[in-house]
């Protein structure tokens, strides 16, 4: 019983980070710095990045707008 109740978690836990990262946030800071708006020109392109509600969250953690 107790063995199903750790699996159960685990395939939880892994699961519910999947879908974290499925979400779309408003903000992509890519792994360059670059802050990418929803639809903007590299917004679907950015894959790997780290997501914000607003640009200002985005350029206060560090990222800069595009050139």
């Amino acid at each position: 019983m107790f063995k199903i109740l750790k699996l159960l978690i685990l395939l939880l836990f892994i699961f519910s980070c999947d879908n974290f990262q499925n979400q779309k946030p408003n903000v992509k800071k890519s792994t360059n710095g670059i802050c990418h708006k929803i639809g903007s020109q590299y917004y679907e392109q950015t894959k790997k990045y780290e997501g914000f509600n607003t640009i200002e969250d985005c350029l206060n953690s560090g990222g800069r707008l595009p050139r």
